[in-house]
C-alpha cells in the first residue's frame, strides 16, 4: 500500500488549518491526461483516438479530489468490467460505468491519490480515449491532475534515457516495443533503465514479478515491490526521491508475461544527459537468473555492479542452464539485444555442466558461446569461473582449469578470464544459490574484479 501525506494549510493567525474551498468540477483534456500512459498505445489507427491495449496499457497519475470519472469508449461498445482501477497501490477492481463514463473513485474525502487505470486482456486492441477534447472529470477542493511525463521506455537509446534488455515487437501500430518475456527461450531478461533529473518521485511500470531495484548515483540499491498477479498485467510502483539532481539506475525483476511486457520509468522533472551509456550483459544459469531463496533477477549482483560503473545491466540466465543450453539461448536472445563495441558481456556458465567433467564437447560449446558474443559486437567478454561453494570446501578448480584453457588458447586480449576461487562466504540456503544478502556479497567480489579487467 502506498501512503500519501498531505501538508495542512494554515491560516497564519493561529486559528488552525484554513477551511477547504467549496467543491468545484474541472474537465481535463486528452492532452493533459494522455502523458500518464506508460504502456502500449496506438495513435495511428484512428487520428481522433488514442488506443489502449488490454493488459499491456497502464495509465497512472496523481488526482486530487473527491470524485473522478474517465470517458473511455471501445470498438466493442461499453462493457462492464472492461476498465480496472487501483487507488494508492491497493488491489485493482472493476470501475463502475454509465455508458462510456467510468467512475475511478467517488464519495471520498478530498485528498491526492495515486490512480492506476488499465484495461482487461479481453478488450485486446479495442479500448480508446478521444485524442482531443475533455476525457477526465474531477470534482475536488480544488481538483488537480499530475502526470509523470518525463518517461524512459523500453528501447530508449538517447542522451536522456538509456535502456538495456531484449525487445520484441509490439502489436501492430502500438508503441513502445515489448520487453521479451522471461523463460528458457530468452533467459531472465531483467530490463534496466538509466536516467537523470531532479526527481521528487519516480513511477515505474512493470509486469510480474513486481519488484524493482533502484540505485542513485551508483550507490547501494534499494528495492521496492507490490504483490504479483496471475499472468502479470502491468501496474506501477512509486519510488520516492529527494528532489536533488541525480542519476538513477532502475531495473525490474524480469518480465513474466508470456507475450512480453513493459518496463517504463517516469519522473516529474526534466530529463538530463545521463553521460556514460554502456551496457553489461551477463549470460548464465540459475545464479545469473536470480533463483536464490528469497531472491529474483532483480537481486543479481551484476545489476548493482553495472550501476556502480555507470553502465546499465541485464541478466540473461536460465535455471539449470548448461553450456550447450546457453549456446542455444544465445541464438534466441542475442538478436533481440542492442549491443555496441563499448559494451561488455559476462559469460557465467559451467556449473550445471561440471557433472562428469568438462570434456572436449563442453569446451567446444564454451568456445562457441564466446564466439557468438564476439560476433554480436561486445568490446569485452569476461569469462567468469564457476563459483566455489560458499564455505570454500570446493573451489571447482578442476572444472575451471578446463574452461580457462579455452580462454587461454583463444589468446584474445578482449576475452578475459575472471578467477572466482576466492569468492566465498556468500549467504545461501542450499549451499549453491545466493540469497538477496548473498548477491550483495558477490557484488563486492565482482566489482573490483570486473573493474580491473575493464581498466575502469
Amino acid at each position: 500500500m502506498i501512503e500519501f501525506i498531505s501538508k495542512a494549510k494554515f491560516s497564519g493567525d493561529g486559528a488552525g488549518p484554513a477551511p477547504l474551498p467549496e467543491p468545484t468540477t474541472v474537465n481535463f483534456s486528452s492532452a493533459q491526461f494522455s502523458p500518464g500512459f506508460s504502456g502500449s498505445i496506438n495513435t495511428t489507427k484512428n487520428a481522433a483516438r488514442i488506443y489502449a491495449h488490454g493488459s499491456t496499457t497502464l495509465w497512472s497519475g496523481f488526482i486530487s479530489g473527491t470524485e473522478a470519472k474517465l470517458t473511455a469508449p471501445s470498438d466493442f461498445g461499453d462493457n462492464d468490467g472492461a476498465l480496472q482501477v487501483a487507488i494508492d497501490g491497493a488491489d485493482f477492481s472493476n470501475a463502475p460505468r454509465v455508458g462510456s463514463v467510468y467512475t475511478l473513485f467517488t464519495g471520498l474525502a478530498h485528498a491526492t491519490r495515486f490512480v492506476e487505470v488499465r484495461w482487461v486482456i479481453q478488450m485486446a486492441d479495442a479500448p480508446y480515449i478521444a485524442a482531443s477534447g475533455n476525457v477526465l472529470e474531477v470534482t475536488g477542493q480544488p481538483p488537480t491532475l499530475e502526470t509523470m511525463n518525463s518517461q524512459v521506455t523500453n528501447g530508449s537509446n538517447s542522451a536522456t534515457g538509456f535502456y538495456s534488455g531484449a525487445l520484441i515487437p509490439n502489436a501492430s501500430g502500438y508503441v513502445p516495443p515489448l520487453q521479451a518475456p522471461a523463460g528458457t527461450t530468452y533467459g531472465s531478461n531483467v530490463g534496466s533503465i538509466k536516467m537523470k533529473g531532479a526527481f521528487s518521485k519516480l513511477v515505474v511500470t512493470v509486469g510480474g514479478p513486481r519488484k524493482v531495484g533502484v540505485s542513485k548515483n551508483g550507490g547501494v540499491p534499494s528495492f521496492y515491490s507490490v504483490a504479483d498477479e496471475t499472468d502479470g498485467p502491468v501496474r506501477a510502483i512509486v519510488v520516492p526521491c529527494d528532489g536533488s539532481t541525480a542519476t538513477y539506475n532502475v531495473w525490474d525483476g524480469g518480465n513474466a508475461r508470456n507475450s512480453g511486457g513493459h518496463f517504463v520509468v517516469a519522473g516529474g522533472a526534466t530529463l538530463l544527459d545521463v553521460g556514460v551509456r554502456r551496457r553489461i550483459h551477463q549470460f548464465g544459469d540459475s545464479i545469473t537468473a536470480g533463483a536464490g531463496p528469497g531472491a529474483t533477477g532483480v537481486n543479481s549482483e551484476i545489476m548493482s555492479v553495472a550501476a556502480v560503473f555507470g553502465f546499465v545491466g541485464t541478466t540473461i540466465g536460465v535455471n539449470g542452464q548448461t553450456i550447450a543450453g546457453c549456446k542455444t539461448m544465445m541464438d534466441n536472445s542475442l538478436p533481440l539485444l542492442t549491443v555496441a563495441s563499448t559494451d561488455v558481456a559476462i559469460l557465467a556458465i559451467g556449473g550445471n555442466s561440471a557433472s562428469g567433467g568438462i570434456d572436449a564437447t563442453k569446451k567446444a560449446d564454451y568456445l562457441a558461446c564466446i564466439n557468438k558474443l564476439k560476433a554480436k559486437g561486445y568490446g569485452k567478454i569476461l569469462c567468469r569461473g564457476i563459483l566455489p561453494t560458499p564455505d570454500g570446501s570446493d573451489t571447482r578448480a578442476i572444472y575451471n582449469v578446463e574452461l580457462q584453457s579455452v580462454v587461454t588458447t583463444l589468446a584474445d586480449p578482449n576475452v578475459i578470464w575472471i578467477d572466482t576461487s576466492t569468492w566465498i562466504g556468500y549467504d545461501t540456503q542450499d549451499n549453491t544459490h545466493p540469497t538477496a544478502e548473498g548477491y550483495r556479497t558477490l557484488a563486492g567480489y565482482a566489482q573490483p574484479a570486473y573493474s580491473a579487467a575493464l581498466g575502469l
